[in-house]
């Protein structure tokens, strides 16, 4: 006796069932479904809801493996066009006339001229008179110095033992002066030798910045500022235009003239969805678990799964009752099969396989 395993993955658990059946060959796709008959699947449109079951049974179909005739709903889609409601027209709308009033001049006496004697215009000019004459005055000046101070050197630098009781490094800094070595004495005093820096002394001395020298100045003139009179304009005589005597008047005057305006009504559309048949149902052959691979484990497995997609609301009791078959029938129409009967490609969907 021949036994197929077949393992049903469930949670984090690997199921595996028992079933005598022959082991099938490999298939490319057990679960593809297969049309009735060749010229079924050449010509979609010669099969209806109404096609009459084929007797000449699945095409390479494998031993020991189940088939069942299934329907593949019809696919509609839904068109959608638009249905004129109300055709279009036009509205005529007589805006009438607007006035306003608006206030006009009305001439009560005519404008004339007359002649008009303008006196000279004066005005005030200042000349300026030389008091005192410009001149030209010689003047010495004295010679300008800085004072400059300068280091003069004392002493020079020298060196000395100085009496230190201890040991300077050699260049540090101490005693006044750079340290040059050390030595101890019989009586065990210690001397260092200093290098005293060199001593100098701050000089001022007078430094000659610009000799002395004479330059000649000019004194400009005294002048003063004498007002003169003078005539700016002369005397003329000018024609002066007098103006009209006007008053207000208000009148009323059109503002907009009267019109017809057209006013084009667009015509209006409602939209008309309508479902086409794009794909005739039809009569196939489907992979089906046999009702011998059963059982209660693999229907809790199937149960469970179907749940998860939320097609199955009942108790997951293993039994293969009403409520599992109408689950698995909702869950395949998505599929493409209208049919109860559990497809294996229903149950690679689900992954009830491994």
């Amino acid at each position: 006796m021949k036994i197929t395993r077949i393992t049903l993955l469930l949670g984090t658990s690997l199921l595996v069932m028992a079933c005598d059946m022959p082991l099938p060959q490999a298939v490319a796709d057990p679960g593809e479904a297969q049309p009735v008959s060749p010229n079924a699947a050449a010509d979609l449109s010669g099969f209806a809801s109404t096609a009459p079951l084929s007797t000449s049974g699945p095409e390479n179909a494998l031993p020991g493996q189940c088939y069942t005739q299934v329907t593949r709903p019809a696919r509609f889609e839904t068109e959608t066009r638009q249905v004129l409601e109300t055709p279009a027209s036009a509205e005529f709308e007589v805006i009438p006339a607007t006035y306003r009033t608006e206030t006009v001049p009305v001439v009560v006496e005519e404008a004339y001229t007359r002649l008009e004697v303008i006196p000279a215009i004066y005005e005030t000019v200042m000349d300026t008179v030389i008091v005192e004459p410009s001149r030209e005055v010689t003047r010495t000046i004295p010679a300008e110095y800085t004072t400059v101070a300068e280091q003069v050197p004392v002493r020079p630098s020298y060196r000395n033992w100085v009496a230190s009781n201890r040991i300077y490094p050699t260049g540090a800094s101490a005693l006044g002066g750079t340290v040059i070595g050390n030595r101890t004495l019989a009586s065990g005093a210690v001397e260092t030798l200093v290098e005293f820096p060199p001593e100098f002394e701050t000089v001022t001395r007078r430094e000659l910045v610009q000799p002395e020298r004479t330059e000649t100045i000019v004194i400009p003139a005294v002048t003063r500022e004498v007002p003169r009179r003078v005539i700016a304009q002369p005397a003329r005589t000018v024609e002066v235009v007098v103006p009209a005597v006007t008053r207000q008047v208000e009148r009323e005057v059109v503002a907009t003239n009267e019109r017809v305006i057209r006013k084009e009504v667009p015509a209006t559309f409602r939209e008309v969805s309508t479902p086409v048949q794009v794909l005739p149902a039809q009569e196939v052959w489907a992979n089906v678990v046999c009702d011998t691979d059963y059982n209660p484990i693999l229907v809790r497995a199937l149960q469970r799964a179907l749940a998860e997609q939320g097609e199955y609301r009942g108790a997951v009791d293993g039994i293969m009752g009403p409520g599992t078959q109408r689950a698995i029938r909702a869950y395949q129409l998505d599929l493409g099969y209208d049919t109860p009967a559990l497809t294996l490609e229903a149950v690679r969907a689900l992954g009830l396989t491994a």
